[in-house]
């Protein structure tokens, strides 16, 4: 839906037409564009020729909602809007949602555009005292958009010009806006800007579904895709090709659709997929995917480890000989590991320390040298390292990148999934680097509701690999991918669950994270979001509003009487032990409680795969996080297990 300045004047001379008992007719062709783009987004009706247009139902309540926030002093008359002025866009209703999913909370980095397009308003409230929250006219806005379905009309010169353009994520001035392409697909909701300024496109879900379609289909006729076509496959898919007559069988086939059988091809395939979105409003949450510097040395580590035991039988990527390959490592050479190491003893001793680190990461040559300068007395320092080289460990099990083997003489070590060497190979080949959770998102977004991500989110992608020509890189689509289809294991790290304790259910932005925090802990804060984000259990919305999503909210839950200094407290070893004990006990709703029998302990640990002493080690973090009691899953073990399959699902 777009209501620019020509598409507001065009609602109100066809309201005023009608008012006078008339229709509209635009007979001069320069004219009729903005009509064209009403029609396609279902707020105008053809009459009895094509220069004919009168209201539709959803045409008549949006320019009755437009006419009375003019009325109520909300916004200016059409008339006087500036050129290009967008008072709706995708942007706009982008911004909406984005409010609607934080309880209406608008947030700085949008209240100044929606405030500006009657959207919203300055209010008092016992949350916020005196901030801008969504108005009524927002919420009518968002019901006839979500209600009034718009049309799909793909011509010759649009389906050209979707072909030729890049498919996004983009800076807008790489769209062609010589003609009206780019309102005709907006209208049609193909093509989504990003808020608050538009300065970015994508096509999104719908829109690259057109294009893969339009790219095998045959184009013979000036209508390249049209409603007549979607309704003629849809009897087709739902009837079978026999009830179809011999003219609808020829179309078919010379769309390049189904062959002279019947069966599906190619074409039909990539259509079917436009009318599944089209009648099911398929959207995907914007799943994302996050991997720190010392991750990613992890897993090169263990590829490492796993060449030098071609040579030497002995030698297997335990957790010590990944530590010893990390030592290895001069600080020197490896910039992104000493910021990671930084960052993680920041976190562990406070910004009270912030000087002094900065001075010893300067002065300090290797990672022994480092750590010993804060942990020398007892010894301590080989513990604190191994406990950030686990918790990088367990976060590629959480993803699934890395899985833990027991070797013949009963020893555990590590070693990579399919998917962990798919992500090993495409460092080695673009080069090791973190990849941020934003950076993917900027990809997964246009798979949601909001379509475009923020600008800062593709600048990241373009540094990272991700993005580049105007369309996600191989790299860009592998991560993407991940995002959606790799197994997550719920993981909290100690930071992490600070940060989570400092998120309410609703109405937080990212700037009121930071200020939970002293400003010195602004990048580990950053961090922390990134990875509780790319593990599902928040979101960070294009307007900077920070959402738990349903398992973390179950998460939140199950951890609210966790202490912040217990550290990995849920972690990938202890979902397996609660869903092996939740597969050998016996539910009682009334109670909410999974008991175990001491009998079927035995078979919960063969159903794990964990070896005794793991197993009993992980069962023990269980208890002391409150996830199981002495012979029973509890209420917040039980929280665990559901938000580990919503993560899944």
């Amino acid at each position: 839906m777009l209501i620019k300045k020509e598409h507001a004047v065009a609602l109100y001379n066809v309201l005023g037409e009608e008012n006078k008992g008339a229709h509209c007719q635009i007979s001069v062709a320069s004219e009729r564009a903005p009509y064209i783009e009403l029609d396609l987004a279902n707020l105008l009706e053809m009459g009895s020729s094509k220069v004919e247009y009168r209201l539709s139902y959803w045409g008549r309540n949006l320019i009755h909602l437009l006419d009375e926030m003019v009325e109520k002093g909300k916004i200016d008359i059409p008339a006087n809007w500036e050129s290009g002025f967008r008072w709706v866009g995708s942007e706009v209703i982008a911004m909406i949602e984005a409010a609607q999913a934080n309880d209406d909370y608008v947030g700085s980095k949008t209240a100044e555009a929606l405030v500006a397009r009657g959207f919203a308003e300055t209010t008092r409230d016992e949350h916020c005292g005196e901030c801008v929250k969504l108005n009524d006219y927002a919420h009518r806005l968002h019901e006839i958009y979500t209600l009034s379905h718009p049309k799909l009309e793909i011509g010759a010169e649009l389906a050209a010009f979707i072909l030729g353009m890049p498919e996004g994520p983009a800076e807008k001035n790489a769209l062609n806006f010589d003609g009206r392409e780019a309102e005709l697909l907006e209208s049609m909701r193909l093509l989504s800007f990003s808020m608050p300024e538009t300065d970015i496109f994508t096509l999104n879900r719908l829109g690259l579904a057109v294009k893969e379609a339009i790219t095998h289909m045959a184009t013979p006729y000036d209508t390249v895709i049209g409603e007549d076509y979607l309704h003629l496959l849809a009897l087709y898919l739902d009837e079978g090709f026999d009830a179809l007559n011999e003219q609808e069988k020829a179309l078919l086939e010379s769309l390049a659709l189904v062959d002279a059988e019947g069966r599906l091809l190619p074409g039909g395939e990539a259509l079917e997929e436009v009318l599944h979105i089209l009648r099911e409003g398929v959207y995907l949450p914007a799943r994302t995917f996050n991997l720190e510097a010392l991750d990613v040395e992890i897993l090169k580590g263990i590829v490492e480890t796993m060449k030098r035991r071609e040579s030497n039988p002995e030698v297997l990527p335990t957790p010590d000989e990944i530590r010893h390959y990390l030592l290895d490592l001069p600080l020197k050479e490896y910039k992104h590991l000493k910021e990671h190491y930084g960052r993680r003893l920041n976190e562990d001793m406070g910004y009270q320390k912030k000087e002094e680190l900065r001075r010893k990461f300067a002065e300090a040559l290797s990672v022994e040298e480092l750590f010993k300068s804060f942990y020398e007395k007892g010894n301590h320092w080989h513990e604190k390292l191994m406990d950030v080289i686990e918790e990088s460990l367990m976060t590629l099990k959480s993803f699934s990148l890395i899985e833990a083997q027991l070797s013949e003489e009963g020893k555990l070590y590590y070693d990579l999934t399919p998917e962990g060497r798919m992500v090993y190979e495409e460092q080695r080949q673009k080069g090791l680097r973190e990849i941020s959770a934003p950076a993917v998102k900027a990809i997964t977004i246009r798979e949601s509701r909001f379509g475009a991500p923020a600008y800062d989110w593709v600048e990241a992608a373009k540094a990272e690999h991700l993005v580049g020509g105007g369309a996600a890189t191989y790299a860009g689509k592998l991560y993407a991918d991940l995002a959606y289809n790799v197994e997550r294991k719920p993981h909290i790290t100690r930071f992490e669950l600070q940060v989570l304790h400092k998120i309410p259910a609703t109405g937080f932005f990212v700037e009121d994270v930071y200020a939970a925090f002293d400003e010195t802990l602004r990048e580990e804060v950053t961090y922390g979001l990134n990875k509780l984000e790319a593990r599902g259990i928040i979101e960070l919305l294009p307007n900077d509003a920070v959402i738990l999503t349903e398992a973390g909210a179950l998460i939140k839950r199950a951890l609210s009487g966790t202490p912040e200094s217990f550290g990995n407290a849920l972690n990938p070893l202890v979902v397996r032990v609660l869903d092996a004990l939740h597969r050998v006990g016996n539910l009682y709703v009334k109670e909410q409680k999974v008991r175990i029998l001491p009998k079927n302990i035995k078979k919960a640990i063969e159903i794990s795969g964990l070896d005794p002493e793991t197993f009993d080690k992980a069962l023990t973090v269980a208890r002391n996080a409150r996830f199981i009691g002495h012979t029973s899953i509890n209420e917040a073990g039980l929280d665990i297990l559901e938000a580990y399959e919503l993560l899944n699902r």
